[in-house]
């Protein structure tokens, strides 16, 4: 099944929010990483693309207009190659690991009241996400 340029930003969008901005997940998982740098991308990107366009012209000159336009065009780009990186991920299984404890987890929340639907057969990073999000958020 295809899925839409739009749709697949909006999962990658949805990637990135369901993780929770807990410092200690930096120990556990190295896709933590990833997710901090999107979220910086996302939140500053358009400012440093101005920044990229307009310092040099302003400092430089017109003749630099070819190469800022470039660097601006491509630090312009950077949240929507994260975003379309971050949906990416988030479509990828579960290693082996990380699937058990994942497992774990799901067994341990199923006496909660749950709004979550949380897969058991092939989960996926995004289960994983929504599987931290819903322990951070509604039993911590």
């Amino acid at each position: 099944m295809q899925i839409s340029l739009q749709q697949q930003l909006k999962q990658g969008r949805q990637y990135i929010e369901f993780w929770p901005a807990q410092p200690e997940l930096l120990n556990y998982f190295a896709e933590y990483r990833a997710v901090i740098v999107s979220r910086f991308v996302l939140k500053y990107g358009a400012p440093l693309a101005a920044l990229a366009f307009l310092l040099p012209i302003l400092f430089i000159g017109v003749e630099q207009l070819k190469q800022a336009l470039f660097y601006a065009l491509f630090i312009g780009s950077l949240p929507v190659q994260s975003l379309f990186l971050m949906y990416n991920k988030s479509k990828e299984p579960l290693p082996p690991s990380l699937k058990s404890w994942y497992k774990n987890g799901v067994e341990k929340i199923k006496d909660k009241p749950v709004d979550t639907e949380f897969s058991l057969i092939k989960p996926t990073f995004l289960d994983l996400a929504k599987l931290l999000h819903f322990s951070y958020h509604r039993i911590g």
